[in-house]
């Protein structure tokens, strides 16, 4: 037992240090109170609320089968902070994203309703996308916004 734990403690301080509590923020945003980057085109006064509390706006309304439940997607998608600097993207090849497992609540919960061929705009607050603690490029309790297109529901 006390090998276990000589070998197991070092682990859980250098994990520890991955993430460290003074890199999360302790608030969460809130996009009612934010600037947006006119860039993208983000007007919460024109876009829908979802219960959850994302705000989602059609760009275009897809005319193909409606996505009704937390499955795979193959999807197009930007995803930006409110200052429109672009966090992450795939715009190119189709990516698949199991919504259920692979998905932020924010995109999941945003995309829920859309159409194939549609497209849409999602405004994430913080504790719907990534979080508190910094993640990649995205820092802690970001908004996230995301552009998306629908291409296909199933694998």
């Amino acid at each position: 037992m006390k090998r276990i734990a000589i070998y197991l403690i070092p682990c859980l301080l250098a994990s520890a240090c991955l993430t460290s509590p003074k890199e999360c923020v302790s608030h969460p945003s809130d996009p009612a109170t934010e600037t947006f980057a006119p860039s993208l085109g983000v007007d919460l006064n024109t876009m829908a609320k979802t219960q959850l509390g994302d705000y989602t706006k059609d760009l275009v309304v897809g005319t193909g089968a409606l996505l009704d439940s937390l499955q795979t997607v193959q999807i197009h998608y930007s995803a930006f902070l409110v200052d429109g600097t672009t966090v992450d993207q795939q715009t190119s090849a189709p990516v698949p994203i199991d919504l259920a497992r692979n998905a932020t609540i924010g995109l999941a919960d945003g995309m829920f309703g859309m159409r194939e061929g549609g497209q849409r705009l999602i405004v994430s607050p913080s504790e719907l996308a990534q979080g508190a603690c910094p993640r990649n490029t995205i820092p802690g309790n970001s908004t996230l916004v995301y552009k998306v297109e629908l291409l296909t529901i199933g694998s």
